[in-house]
């Protein structure tokens, strides 16, 4: 399927919004980041708007990776509720990727085709942050639809509408000195590639196909690939999933692969694959997954990195 190159969705398009990493430390994840040539954001306090439109803190707060197209998040809990528990909970499995989060522009419409699915979901969250825009207080505002924990053990699954996004893709803030430019491939091992990919197919609302060997969830924007441990273990040096089931790697398109290259090596980071495609980073210096930096050309960066192994 041919991408939309847009970073929000229209109609009944489906993007790929961003992964989130959920982290002991905020501000030594942002530090990890910024050492492989992320800007990262300044800590945000997260709240939601309640029943009577009052702001209530969600004892989570975050750090934002901001792409053009699509974004990279932080998540740390900093109290006791509901959403943070659940944190620290998946946290206890693995310092790594949990949140895996679509867009849609009409999340009431998605919400009752979600539900009419049989899937168990919460009740939507209204996120609301503060922050200043051309010099002037306004505020970002979400809605978020998640499902319950427990559903989908990949990681926390939800799907969002951005009500604002004129006050969060700000210029400046998509710039990295690793020429990062986009999400495009995630990469999901778990036990059982079948019983997965139904489950996925029913939230996404499409079939999977079969993709150089990998089975294959494929939207409007982005890309998701299941296999098993022995697969994952072939594609990817040095591969331990300490539990599953593990999101174990993003793929980045870059905007000059040599380029990003350049950086790492001035960084000391260093690749556990590498051609003239490929620059991948590994879980030990990428907080818990692999990070593959791929050629703007590369259209489906894992299945091909899997063709080459």
């Amino acid at each position: 399927m041919a991408w939309i190159d847009r970073q929000s969705p229209e109609g009944d398009e489906i993007f790929y919004d961003h992964i989130g990493y959920f982290v002991h430390d905020l501000d030594d994840a942002g530090m990890r980041m910024e050492k492989l040539g992320f800007q990262a954001s300044a800590t945000n306090i997260q709240y939601n708007e309640d029943a009577a439109g009052e702001l209530q803190r969600t004892h989570t707060s975050n750090k934002l990776v901001k792409l053009n197209l699509g974004f990279i998040e932080m998540l740390a809990a900093t109290g006791e509720s509901p959403l943070a528990n659940q944190l620290k909970s998946m946290l206890a499995r693995y310092q790594g990727l949990h949140v895996i989060a679509l867009t849609n522009a009409d999340i009431e419409a998605t919400s009752a085709r979600l539900a009419a699915s049989g899937i168990d979901m919460q009740d939507p969250a209204h996120l609301r942050r503060k922050v200043i825009v051309n010099g002037e207080e306004t505020l970002m505002m979400f809605t978020v639809c998640r499902v319950k924990p427990g559903t989908y053990n990949e990681g926390r699954l939800q799907i969002l509408t951005n009500h604002t996004p004129e006050n969060f893709w700000l210029p400046g803030d998509m710039d990295h000195a690793n020429g990062a430019d986009k999400l495009t491939d995630l990469l999901i091992c778990v036990d059982d590639v079948e019983e997965a990919v139904n489950r996925y197919e029913t939230f996404f609302g499409t079939d999977a196909i079969n993709m150089m060997g990998l089975r294959t969830l494929d939207l409007a924007r982005g890309r998701f690939h299941f296999v098993t441990p022995e697969q994952a273990q072939a594609m990817l040096p040095g591969f331990t999933a300490q539990t599953l089931p593990y999101t174990c790697g993003q793929g980045l398109g870059s905007l000059d692969l040599t380029a990003s290259k350049a950086y790492f090596r001035s960084a000391g980071v260093k690749s556990v694959y590498e051609d003239e495609d490929f620059f991948c980073i590994g879980p030990n210096d990428a907080m818990g997954a692999y990070l593959l930096f791929h050629d703007k050309g590369v259209e489906a960066p894992w299945a091909s990195l899997a063709e080459r192994q």
